[in-house]
């Protein structure tokens, strides 16, 4: 009989019991446990966890999911909670996932299995959640971005692993993405032109308040911490080497909300421009927008100030699929769809790697990490008093 899809095809390599009825895993696949699925259609767990399933990673095979959330007595009732459980019960019978409310009750390694967590937790739960997967033998854990509140808690994080064998890579999904590619092979192309990075979201005016209080830690450590991994892998910023960092005031918009649960003020960026020359004499620029749709653009500018040309992600070839997309997870976040191909190929070089013992090519590192968190950390009082004091 054929198994159901998502399941594990069994072939004639190596293989090892994996404990779930009638499936074997092949030394060729990466045991996959989704740390934080939270609810289908709106988590970013649970789209990790659906592309796996869907064999759209052939280096991954999903074996556990940890969702502390739903599957505690405050989480059952909670909105959310009834999509969440049909979905548990679905992949519990029909591919043999294993669910747990604590990522320690993850079953031991089998023989020969090499286990890769993909954490998709509040970043402040992070570095605890971390922790916990080193503790379940899993050799590579790969993080959302920011991957922790702070630098010295990401710093700890990184020695942690290192103690353990562990190798560790955050969800920098742009950087494996075909239209940074593009932009940066034109530029290359063109002498004394420059660069802007834009990303947009597509937040509402009433949204806001509830985005600045749930993004607490910032736009730069959350929603641009891809366009400055870009900087730091690519342009070498670094906190030492950057010269100088200019907000445009134009462009950008900083304000102070109130947040909705908490009723506390958040100070934080709508919108943001500001453009970063290093020491070196690179330069490069960026822009967010929390208003501005669901795309992410990277401009090449002449030095007439003419476009030499932009390049949009998702590309054409990404719009062409968001249909299908749609079709089959109809009422899912819209970034979901604008970016599926990246975050598949960025989680199959992970999981290719975790199989192999390889390094994943493109994939953003710790320490990358740690340093876009730095950059982040040392921009956020700069522009801010930049924009507010004039």
């Amino acid at each position: 009989d054929e198994l159901d899809e998502g399941r594990v095809e069994p072939d004639a390599g190596i293989s090892i019991e994996d404990g779930r009825p009638g499936v074997r895993e092949t030394m060729a696949k990466a045991s996959v446990v989704v740390v934080c699925s939270g609810a289908p259609k709106r988590g970013m767990g649970w789209y990790h966890a659906t592309q796996v399933l869907e064999g759209r990673c052939p280096s991954a095979a999903l074996t556990d999911v940890v969702e502390p959330f739903y599957l505690s007595d405050a989480g059952s009732s909670a909105p959310g909670a009834e999509d969440f459980e049909t979905w548990r019960t679905t992949l519990e019978k029909e591919n043999g996932v294993r669910f747990h409310s604590a990522v320690e009750d993850v079953p031991p390694l089998a023989e020969g299995e090499k286990r890769m967590a993909v954490v998709a937790g509040r970043t402040g739960d992070n570095p605890s959640l971390f922790r916990s997967c080193l503790g379940a033998g899993c050799s590579v854990i790969y993080l959302e971005k920011p991957g922790a509140p702070s630098v010295p808690e990401l710093k700890a994080m990184r020695d942690e692993a290192r103690e353990k064998g562990a190798r560790c890579y955050v969800g920098f999904n742009k950087n494996v993405s075909a239209y940074l590619r593009r932009t940066m092979d034109l530029a290359a192309e063109k002498p004394g032109s420059s660069v802007t990075f834009l990303h947009n979201n597509a937040y509402d005016e009433a949204g806001l308040p509830e985005c600045f209080e749930r993004n607490a830690e910032g736009m730069l450590k959350n929603m641009a911490i891809h366009e400055l991994a870009i900087l730091v892998t690519y342009y070498g910023v670094t906190v030492e080497s950057i010269a100088e960092a200019v907000a445009d005031s134009e462009y950008s918009d900083c304000r102070t909300l109130k947040g909705p649960s908490s009723g506390a003020d958040f100070t934080d960026f709508v919108k943001l421009k500001f453009r970063i020359k290093t020491k070196d004499g690179k330069e490069a620029s960026v822009a967010a927008d929390r208003c501005g749709g669901d795309d992410s653009v990277g401009i090449v500018s002449l030095p007439s100030g003419d476009e030499a040309g932009r390049f949009v992600m998702p590309d054409n070839d990404a719009v062409a699929a968001i249909p299908d997309l749609e079709k089959h997870h109809p009422g899912a976040m819209p970034y979901f769809y604008a970016q599926d191909p990246d975050y598949a190929e960025l989680k199959e070089r992970v999981a290719k790697a975790c199989a192999a013992g390889e390094e994943p090519e493109g994939a953003a590192s710790i320490d990358g990490a740690i340093e876009a968190l730095r950059v982040a950390e040392y921009l956020t009082p700069v522009l801010q008093k930049q924009l507010l004091e004039g």
